[in-house]
């Protein structure tokens, strides 16, 4: 199969959600990925080469960085246009809200069907096709979901299929059928490789990693960090992440002294280094931090929460979700003193992520998905 993906920045060292679209090169398939040379995000400024080819993956990177790909598509256009000539896609997988302009655009000029990822479907989340919709979710949140809902079943007709990562929206799929039949829920890539030799886990050091933003619930962090280090046997804490909310996280970091160590940003490699060393993550995200969940399952690090997400959690199964901030003492506590609940905790969580979080569980699902757009063009046609 010939599939083109679309997405903002890409980069193998970068972003784990690449690695399906790696993992399906490996397999024989003609992969080829659009995406930018630059971006500035959770791991910091980072950059990738013009063009490499990794596992039979092909990177065209001809946008400087993520925000001109996403709002100025047409600025590489002609260069577009010949590599997508040369390489005639029989699908175009495009990563997704806000960044649906450019696949919206081959698709259209190429005749080519069009698959969206999505991580939401539902509409507080759904971005608006202008900048300022932040301004109008805050002043007449009633109007934004008009807009998000009049603009959400336009683009939901441009495809021929929609993958969504949210566990929590998988409700709302029939909300979406009338506009796009196929509907799907693929998980987010998580893929962490195979632990390093030289790692040593601390039991009792805890770990968030994440944007230190509002939609990430990131006052609760600020207040449940001297809950942790005042209450619970942590002996230190590591928050790695950028955000509104940094500069409480700093003052902390001024007042605990080394008991918390705060980080705006770091490799993924280094990511993944400081989730193995830690005895357990802690995130206090409401209904997103899916990356950080299944970092924390991929690594083998037990997971704490405060909410359940939906239902997507298993209390006691492959993570301990505590009664609010000040029960965190109690529950991490509990997986520091037992060998038993810890080792429980590493092994559901990891299965988990074996079973569906691994670049091979989603490189199989988007498969799977691509293959029943494909029979359905075929049924077309006949």
């Amino acid at each position: 199969m010939r599939i083109l993906f679309t997405a903002p920045f890409w980069s193998r060292e970068v972003n784990s959600i690449c690695r399906g679209a790696i993992y399906l090169g490996s397999k024989g398939h003609d992969i080829l990925v659009i995406t930018a040379q630059m971006t500035d995000s959770l791991k910091g400024k980072v950059s990738a080469p013009v063009h490499e080819i990794i596992g039979g993956t092909e990177f065209f990177r001809p946008y400087t960085n993520s925000k001109d790909l996403t709002w100025r598509p047409r600025l590489c256009w002609s260069e577009i246009q010949e590599k997508i000539d040369e390489f005639k896609p029989g699908v175009i997988f495009g990563f997704g809200d806000p960044f649906y302009r450019l696949p919206l655009l081959i698709s259209r000029h190429f005749n080519v069907p069009l698959v969206m990822f999505l991580e939401y479907l539902r509409l507080d989340k759904f971005s608006l096709p202008f900048r300022g919709g932040g301004k109008i979710k805050k002043l007449s949140p009633k109007l934004y979901r008009f807009c998000a809902n009049v603009f959400r079943s336009y683009l939901l007709r441009q495809c021929a299929a929609v993958m969504f990562s949210y566990y929590g929206d998988r409700s709302l799929a029939s909300d979406i059928e009338p506009y796009c039949p196929l509907v799907r829920y693929v998980p987010w890539c998580t893929e962490t490789d195979d632990k390093p030799v030289n790692v040593t886990r601390n039991r009792k050091t805890g770990i968030y990693i994440g944007s230190l933003a509002a939609f990430k619930n990131a006052a609760e962090l600020v207040t449940a960090i001297p809950v942790i280090l005042d209450r619970s046997e942590t002996e230190c804490f590591i928050v790695v992440g950028p955000g509104e909310y940094a500069p409480h996280i700093k003052q902390l970091a001024e007042q605990y002294g080394p008991r918390l160590l705060y980080i705006e940003s770091v490799s993924r490699p280094e990511a993944m280094r400081l989730l193995r060393s830690s005895g357990y993550g802690y995130t206090p995200v409401t209904d997103c931090g899916l990356g950080f969940i299944g970092d924390c399952w991929g690594t083998g690090t037990p997971l704490i929460t405060t909410h359940e997400l939906d239902g997507f959690l298993r209390n006691g199964v492959d993570a301990l979700v505590a009664d609010g901030a000040q029960d965190l003492p109690e529950k991490i506590n509990a997986v520091l003193n037992s060998d038993e609940m810890f080792l429980s905790l590493q092994q559901g969580g990891y299965k988990r992520y074996k079973s569906n979080y691994t670049a091979r569980a989603v490189g199989e699902a988007y498969l799977k998905v691509l293959r029943e757009v494909k029979g359905m063009s075929q049924h077309i046609r006949k």
